[in-house]
């Protein structure tokens, strides 16, 4: 399969358009050809070099977290997805992995993808949205019946802090 790579730390020029083994599944996963993707702050981040603490230094690395597209194959512990699924994901921890043409998927970081959506619009949620969830709910302390000001709100994450949107 075809998938953007890196292999060394670095700028731009470093990510590589090129043939790599397709992901084998866990049995709590789905191999999931990726229709579309999303570049967010941790992909630069980890390509720069900036996170090497957590990463490592196994290369080639596959950068991409933010992830929609359709199931292919399901492990034998998947209960909720079926090839032919679509879906919407954030991938695991610092594995990375969409920015190729597939990528294993755990049941329990995906979500199925609302019919109303494209593929590109579903892929530009998961971690913006996880990241305003994240900041007004848990470090916030956020409950029902708050009422928040929202400064800017112009980038992905202030604009899924908004309601009704």
């Amino acid at each position: 399969m075809k998938a953007v790579i890196i292999n060394r730390y670095g700028s731009a020029e470093v990510l590589q358009y090129q043939d790599v083994e397709k992901p084998q599944i866990k049995s709590d996963q789905m191999l999931v050809k990726v229709y579309a993707t999303s570049v967010n702050p941790i992909d630069w981040k980890i390509r720069k070099g900036m996170l090497k603490l957590l990463t490592g230094n196994k290369f080639p690395m596959i950068l991409g977290f933010d992830v929609s597209g359709e199931v292919v194959e399901v492990g034998q512990k998947v209960t909720r997805f079926k090839p032919g699924d679509a879906l919407y994901a954030r991938l695991d921890n610092l594995t990375g992995g969409a920015y190729a043409e597939y990528a294993a998927v755990s049941e329990k970081v995906a979500a199925f993808k609302p019919s109303n959506m494209t593929h590109e619009q579903a892929a530009a949620v998961p971690l913006a949205a996880m990241t305003a969830l994240q900041a007004l709910r848990d470090q916030g302390k956020i409950k029902q019946g708050y009422k928040v000001l929202i400064n800017g709100a112009s980038g992905g994450v202030g604009t899924k802090a908004r309601p009704n949107c």
